[in-house]
């Protein structure tokens, strides 16, 4: 045999042993081993499970629950106990949208995230922190152990200035009223030290119909479910009234513009103009609301008096002394034009006028005429509901505060003489007082201070806006006193229809 054939006889014995051993090693395993194998695969599945942390419980100023988290059949459910009487504050949640878990590097698509109110501004403080286990399982599911586990966070509690008998004090007396004038109103009650303790905006909706299979509140208002609440483009209950909404301020205005006259050197306490029922410039006629209802002057005036009854005229006057640009600054003093940095989302910021704005935007030249409508709140001069209540706190107090549903920040001087504060407080004592414009009031006279307005909106058919702004005395430190400002769209006479929505309120306010 030639080596030739030799050495392919020894490969080809050579090839035939490696595949008869690889062939015996697949039937070993296969065969003999299969079962083994196929339990280790069973049972060396792991699984990440992420454990939802609970969320912080909200609460008003005494402890009392205002967003908590309750059981029901084994699942944990965000629930609010006051519904719509809260919605305003609270919020409410809803599923984690894509720009959500965008900003929200600890979301997942089961996250519930704030989508308004104080869930939304402090949603990184009441979420947590998810936790993990890992857990080695059968193929069927079936646990055999924990490998590791890291513990959820739970979400901050959070303890806000909210008195809950004030907001339902004030939620009650709004709505009542709305049974019977306007289509929807507002109203704030604030420490002058910033520290609000009531917030309600009409109408509202229950942040529970947010929760799926969630429990509703036993103030669960007149909506029944989400699409009814995100669809009404008429109500809109979504809307914060009290932080977004704008309107035309109307005479609870006239405080601010007796305090810049005063500032200014304009008048002082003992100036007096006269009531001539109306001025006419060109054709423009601007009248005083008592000439044009009762057919009557009120003849000479000082500044308290002119507060008390807010007579146009003696405000017309005061405003020409001054002119627009001292009406602007003055308002942009005691924070009007501008958030007031309030913890709650989407907050307006007002406007405020000026010549210049006028001429760019609209192509005509400030007058006059103007003028006269900016001193009494009108005209193109827009607030929120808040920016009406820090105002007046800082007409009364000299000091300007960041108002806050949680926590207090410090205040500054606003450059008010503590003289020139105490003509005006008296001419809004007077008004609360027999002869004043706050007549549901006056049982309360000498007590507490008052501003009412009436504020003409869109064409002569429409009722005015109803407002009031009230002063509610609390002790030796004024920083403690309350202010409280209502607001009932389209509702009629500030005195008429605001003022008796403060005056059920007067007995839970005078205890606190």
């Amino acid at each position: 045999m030639s080596q030739r054939r030799i050495s392919f006889f020894v490969l080809k014995i050579a090839l035939m042993l490696l595949l008869s051993v690889g062939l015996s090693r697949v039937v070993f395993l296969s065969v003999f081993m299969g079962d083994y194998y196929e339990g280790m695969a069973k049972g060396n599945m792991v699984r990440r499970v992420s454990i939802l942390p609970a969320r912080g419980i909200i609460t008003d100023r005494t402890g009392k629950s205002m967003a908590l988290n309750i059981e029901v059949s084994g699942k944990t459910f965000r629930f609010y106990p006051y519904g719509e009487m809260l919605a305003g504050v609270t919020g409410y949640l809803s599923r984690a949208s894509r720009e959500d878990l965008e900003k929200c590097s600890k979301c997942s698509n089961e996250t519930l995230v704030g989508k308004s109110g104080l869930e939304k501004i402090y949603d990184n403080r009441l979420m947590g922190t998810w936790g993990e286990v890992l857990v080695e399982e059968s193929a069927e599911g079936v646990n055999i152990k924990e490998i590791s586990r890291i513990n959820p966070v739970f979400g901050e509690n959070i303890k806000t200035n909210i008195d809950l008998d004030i907001q339902k004090s004030m939620f009650l007396s709004l709505k009542s009223m709305l049974n019977t004038t306007g289509k929807s109103a507002s109203g704030v009650v604030a420490k002058i030290n910033g520290e609000v303790l009531a917030l309600v905006s009409l109408p509202s909706y229950d942040a529970n119909l947010f929760i799926n299979s969630g429990k509703r509140s036993d103030y669960g208002g007149e909506f029944k479910d989400v699409q009814s609440i995100v669809s009404d483009n008429d109500k809109k209950p979504l809307y914060n009234r009290v932080v977004s909404g704008q309107f035309a301020p109307g005479s609870v205005y006239k405080v601010l513009t007796a305090l810049a006259g005063l500032s200014e050197g304009k008048i002082t306490s003992e100036t007096i103009i006269e009531d001539t029922g109306e001025i006419k410039i060109g054709e423009y006629r601007f009248g005083n609301w008592f000439l044009d209802k009762y057919g009557k002057v009120e003849g000479a005036l000082d500044v308290e008096k002119a507060l008390s009854r807010s007579n146009d005229i003696f405000f017309y006057k005061l405003g020409e002394m001054l002119g627009v640009e001292s009406l602007v600054k003055w308002s942009e003093t005691t924070g009007l034009g501008k958030k007031t940095g309030i913890d709650l989302p989407f907050e307006a910021d007002g406007f405020v006028p000026t010549p210049y704005w006028r001429e760019k935007y609209s192509g005509a030249k400030w007058f006059l005429g103007n003028t006269y409508h900016m001193s009494i709140g009108q005209g193109d001069l827009l607030v929120t509901p808040l920016q009406i209540n820090r105002m007046t706190a800082a007409v009364i107090s000299g000091e300007w505060c960041t108002p806050l549903l949680v926590g207090i920040k410090g205040c500054r001087e606003v450059g008010i003489t503590k003289k020139n504060i105490e003509v005006v407080k008296k001419g809004m004592e007077m008004t609360c007082r027999e002869g004043g414009t706050a007549f549901p009031l006056f049982e309360y006279g000498g007590k507490i201070y008052c501003k009412t307005g009436t504020a003409q909106q869109g064409g002569e058919k429409d009722e005015p806006h109803a407002w009031i702004s009230v002063v509610v005395p609390k002790g030796d430190d004024i920083k403690e006193w309350l202010v409280v400002t209502v607001l009932v769209e389209a509702g009629g006479e500030g005195s008429a229809v605001a003022g008796p929505v403060v005056k059920e309120m007067m007995p839970v306010l005078m205890k606190k």
